[in-house]
């Protein structure tokens, strides 16, 4: 599994990756912790989480496409240096304290808009770092640095949270983005000729392009579908942590922080169990069970009421949600073509785009009938998602990938 690491500039592509990655999941914790200071009601950290991920649903499509136009070394460093600029400002503002509710949705709009363009050029560049027999252990590897930057960014953020408050987290966002570059520019790529003649489509067809190829890849479009429910209920938990800790604690600031670290640490156990299991687990009935579990532990997570339960059910979550994320997602790399690879993935892209929309409807529900109802009717949601895929499988016969020996 790991043999790809011994071609050095697909080294520097992975640490690019995750430095930029645990960059930005980490400046959601700054986001949160400055927008708490204005405004720490629900549906205002929903909007918050809306501003951070909906630029995934809008452009992840057509940075994947300019990525296929352009230099994609040159575009990478371009894209990381614009971050760099806008992590600093988001320092300067929370340093002047001038960061109030206007400011903060449009500059956590524009750190999701700079991901969003990042995410596609810097998976791209695996194929330019690597000869074509190494793709096979390279692109897993890939899919471990992004999850696994899921994973630490929050939880290293919310420590620096409890040391140095939102600015000492905005100026970790800035210093990640200043070494993605300096490992960007170390970077050496290839060209890889095409296998086939390119053919240009609109954007419209290259979305129905991986569509069909993910209808005629069992269970592909299975798993796109609950990639799409999951991202929507079962992730939305993180954009009410702030809300749940002011709720259970006197002690809020502490609290929040903590459950922040916990939910990363999960997220990293969730990824290594897979991981670790991957050859047994990774098929869409596993997946399922997993979805199960990650309902009770919102449903856990909505209705304590006492903060050890609060963190267990924290804790449970993030293993849970990005458990069920990465099962899914080597599911789809076993089953699709290589040459129709990048056009499946951005669908899985576009399925994570329905985690903003998931954090506003969670937000007003919190608002209109509290936060233990909210999470309830999230964790049914998921649980009817599961037991629909169980049902499925059970009636039509559908096969899971064999996993790979």
């Amino acid at each position: 599994m790991f043999s790809a690491l011994r071609f050095r500039d697909f080294r520097f592509v992975l640490l690019t990756l995750v430095l930029s990655q645990a960059g930005y999941w980490g400046c959601n914790i700054a986001f949160q912790s400055a927008l708490a200071e204005v405004d720490d009601t629900p549906a205002t950290m929903g909007a918050l989480f809306f501003c951070l991920l909906v630029p995934y649903t809008l452009f992840s499509i057509p940075a994947g496409v300019l990525a296929d136009a352009l230099d994609r070394r040159r575009l990478q460093i371009g894209v990381l240096l614009a971050v760099s600029v806008l992590a600093g400002v988001c320092a300067a503002a929370a340093a002047a304290d001038i960061a109030d509710l206007p400011v903060l949705l449009s500059l956590a709009f524009l750190a999701g808009t700079g991901i969003s363009f990042l995410s596609p050029v810097t998976q791209a560049l695996v194929a330019n770092t690597v000869p074509a027999e190494a793709l096979g252990t390279a692109v897993p590897l890939q899919a471990a640095g992004l999850n696994l930057a899921r994973s630490i960014g929050p939880a290293v953020a919310g420590l620096i949270l409890v040391a140095w408050g939102a600015l000492g987290t905005f100026m970790m966002y800035a210093t990640l983005s200043l070494a993605s570059v300096a490992a960007a520019a170390a970077i050496r790529t290839r060209r890889v000729p095409p296998v086939v003649p390119v053919v240009r489509e609109s954007l419209t067809a290259q979305v129905r392009t991986g569509f069909r190829h993910a209808l005629q890849r069992p269970p592909a479009a299975l798993c796109l579908t609950i990639v799409g429910v999951n991202a929507f209920f079962g992730c939305a938990f993180t954009t009410q942590l702030v809300v749940r800790a002011a709720s259970t604690s006197v002690h809020p600031d502490t609290v929040f922080p903590m459950l922040v670290a916990l939910t990363g640490v999960g997220s990293l156990v969730g990824v290594l169990v897979v991981a670790r299991l991957s050859r047994r687990i990774a098929t869409v009935r596993h997946a399922a069970f997993i979805l199960v579990l990650l309902a009770a532990s919102t449903a856990l997570l909505g209705t304590a009421t006492t903060v050890p339960v609060l963190a267990a059910a924290a804790l449970l979550c993030g293993a849970f949600s990005i458990g069920t994320m990465v099962t899914l997602q080597t599911i789809i790399q076993r089953v699709v073509d290589d040459a129709q690879r990048g056009r499946v993935m951005s669908l899985y892209f576009l399925g994570w785009g329905g985690m903003p929309f998931g954090a506003l409807l969670l937000g007003g529900l919190s608002t209109w009938f509290g936060s233990a109802t909210a999470f309830l009717l999230y964790a049914a949601a998921c649980l009817a998602m599961a037991a629909a895929v169980l049902v499925r499988l059970r009636r039509r016969g559908d096969s899971d990938p064999v996993p790979a020996t």
